[in-house]
C-alpha cells in the first residue's frame, strides 16, 4: 500500500472530523494516543484543541436545551446496514435512505453531533460550500443531505470508536481490538452509552422515524447493539474478498493521509487490514446466532447490482418491513441516478491475491466465494 502525506496536510483541517468533538472526547483521545503524534502535526493538534475549546459553550448549551427531550425519546426498531468497508454499504444506504419511512444521519449532522439541533442551517450552508461533489475513493456523489455513516459522529462523542485508529494508524489494530471487537469491556460499555444517546437524539431530529444507519465497524458489534436495542434489524451485504481487499487498500491510501496525525508505513497498514478483516468476520460469525429470527437479511453485492428492486424487496420481506411498494419509486429513482456510473478498475498482482487467499481462506469458504480465480497481473478487475 502506498501512503503519501504531503506537507500541505500538516495544518489542513479540510478533512479533520474531530473538530466536532466535545472536550472530554478529544482529551480522552489525546490521553490514550497523543504521545504518538508526529512532530510536524503538533501545531495542528494544538489548533484542534483550541477549536474544541471554542465550541464547548455551544455543546453545553445544546445539551442544556435538549438532553431532557432526548432522554424521553424512544428509538423504534432501527435497521443497521452492516458489511466490511468497500462491500457496497454506502450504495445500499443511499437506496434505503430514499424510503420515506426511515430517518437517517446526513452529512450535515454527522461531523457536529453535539450542536446540529441548534446550528442546523449554519452547518448546512458550511458543508454545502466545503464538500466536493464526489467521494475521492469511488466517485459516488456527495451532498449535505445524503446519508452517511455514524462512526464519525460517534468518534466525536466518545474516545471508544474506530476514529482514533485513522488519526493514529500505527495503532490502528490496537484501536480496532479495543473499540470494535470490544476486547476491552469498559470500551464496550462506554460505546453503548454513547450509542443510546446518539440514537435518541437522531430519532428526535428525524421526527420519531425508525432509523437506517450503516457503519462497516458495526458488523463486529452485533452483540453489543442487540444489548442496547433488542429489536434491531440487520442487513448484511457481502462482497468478493479479493475486491474488498484491493478496494480498501485504495481507500486507506486516499483517506488516511487526509486525517492522520502521524507518519506510517504502508506495509503496516496492509497487515492491520489483513488481521482486522479476519477478526471482524470471526466475531460476526459468532454473534450472528444471537440475532432473533426475522431480524437478519443477507445480500451479495454481485446480486444487488442491476437487480436492486428485486433484491431489496426480498430483504424487506425477510426483515418483516412493510412499505416497500411505497418505497419502490424512490429506490428506482436512486438507481436511475447512477446510469453511466463506472467503477474503478485495477490490475491485481497474483502474489497479492495469493496473500489474501491464504490469510482470508476461512472467510472465502464461509461466504461461498471462490478462492481460485484465474487472474493475471495484466487483467483488469472492476473495483466499485
Amino acid at each position: 500500500m502506498k501512503i503519501q502525506i504531503g506537507r500541505d496536510r500538516y495544518l489542513s483541517f479540510s478533512a479533520t472530523t474531530l473538530v466536532g468533538a466535545d472536550l472530554a472526547t478529544w482529551l480522552g483521545i489525546l490521553w490514550r494516543y497523543g504521545c504518538g503524534i508526529s512532530w510536524p502535526f503538533i501545531p495542528k493538534a494544538v489548533l484542534l484543541t483550541g477549536a474544541v475549546l471554542c465550541s464547548t459553550p455551544l455543546v453545553l448549551w445544546e445539551r442544556l436545551r435538549y438532553d431532557r427531550r432526548i432522554a424521553r425519546t424512544p428509538v423504534r426498531a432501527p435497521l443497521f446496514i452492516i458489511g466490511h468497508q468497500r462491500s457496497g454499504t454506502t450504495y445500499l444506504h443511499y437506496l434505503i435512505g430514499r424510503d420515506p419511512q426511515f430517518g437517517y444521519l446526513s452529512v450535515k449532522e454527522s461531523f457536529m453531533p453535539w450542536i446540529y439541533l441548534t446550528l442546523a442551517p449554519v452547518l448546512r450552508r458550511l458543508y454545502a460550500r466545503a464538500l466536493p461533489d464526489k467521494r475521492p475513493m469511488d466517485d459516488l456523489r456527495m451532498g449535505v443531505d445524503l446519508p452517511t455513516e455514524p462512526e464519525y459522529s460517534m468518534g466525536n462523542m466518545t474516545p471508544f470508536s474506530m476514529i482514533p485508529g485513522y488519526y493514529f494508524p500505527r495503532r490502528m489494530l490496537e484501536v480496532f481490538r479495543r473499540n470494535v471487537l470490544f476486547e476491552d469491556a469498559r470500551a464496550a460499555r462506554a460505546w453503548q452509552r454513547t450509542l443510546r444517546y446518539f440514537m435518541r437524539k437522531l430519532t428526535l431530529h428525524n421526527g420519531g422515524k425508525p432509523l437506517v444507519l450503516k457503519s462497516p465497524e458495526n458488523m463486529a458489534r452485533v452483540k453489543e447493539i442487540l444489548e442496547v436495542f433488542p429489536d434491531a434489524r440487520f442487513l448484511h451485504i457481502m462482497r468478493d474478498p479479493y475486491r474488498v481487499f484491493f478496494s480498501t487498500e485504495r481507500l486507506y491510501g486516499i483517506t488516511l493521509p487526509l486525517v492522520t496525525m502521524q507518519h506510517m508505513k504502508g506495509e503496516d497498514l496492509d497487515e492491520a487490514l489483513l488481521q482486522s478483516y479476519a477478526m471482524m468476520f470471526g466475531k460476526f460469525f459468532r454473534d450472528k446466532a444471537l440475532i432473533p429470527a426475522g431480524q437478519l437479511a443477507e445480500v451479495r453485492y454481485e446480486d444487488l447490482i442491476g437487480n436492486e428492486e428485486d433484491v431489496l424487496e426480498r430483504a424487506y420481506a425477510q426483515l418483516g418491513l412493510d412499505g416497500f411498494e411505497e418505497a419502490r419509486p424512490h429506490i428506482r429513482a436512486e438507481v436511475k441516478s447512477y446510469n453511466g456510473y463506472r467503477t474503478n478498475r485495477y490490475s491485481y498482482p497474483p502474489e497479492r491475491m495469493r496473500l489474501v487467499r491464504e490469510r482470508w481462506a476461512p472467510v472465502f469458504d464461509a461466504l461461498g466465494y471462490p478462492k481460485d480465480v484465474p487472474l493475471s497481473a495484466q487483467e483488469q478487475v472492476a473495483e466499485g
